[in-house]
């Protein structure tokens, strides 16, 4: 009886790990399947404000809400930026970063991107810039007002949370 007992024991355990086993297979596989699209330009309304720089540049911030009933995916930094003086393309280097310092970043109603632009102070001779446009990570133009003079280089930053 005592060997039974032992194999009850032990085909009960098998049973329950199999068990188990599986239901954690399914519920990752819920998570796979709960990843949201890449965004696209019609998935987000997007606008640029001056924001005040902690080191004494110029600090703006690319801001992109959800439309709603969105939640979308981002990687990355907008590219391609092209600043603009009216319909003339204005000269400013840009400097992005590294694409190994990319995180996967959702946006949605309640959780808006943000990428952050850094140029230098301000200076005599400011270049005017009255609009930009630039890709999502994944593609896609976008166009925006840009709120103000530039200077360059610029430095754009991942897109990722809201830092306060």
């Amino acid at each position: 009886m005592g060997i039974t007992s032992k194999f009850r024991r032990v085909t009960t355990a098998v049973a329950l790990s199999t068990l188990i086993g599986a239901s954690a297979l399914v519920s990752a596989g819920a998570a796979a399947a709960a990843e949201y699209p890449h965004c696209v330009p019609g998935d987000l309304n997007t606008s640029v404000a001056e924001i005040p720089s902690p080191n004494g540049g110029r600090l703006f911030q690319i801001e992109f809400e959800a439309k709603p009933g969105v939640s979308c995916q981002v990687e990355g930094a907008p590219s391609g930026l092209t600043f603009f003086n009216g319909n003339s393309v204005v000269d400013v280097p840009v400097v992005v970063p590294e694409p190994s310092t990319a995180e996967p970043y959702t946006i949605d109603e309640k959780h808006p991107g943000v990428a952050y632009v850094a140029t230098p102070a301000e200076s005599p001779n400011p270049i005017p810039a009255s609009s930009i446009t630039f890709d999502l990570p994944t593609g896609g133009g976008i166009s925006a007002a840009w709120p103000g003079p530039i200077e360059g280089p610029v430095r754009v930053g991942n897109i990722g949370p809201q830092v306060s």
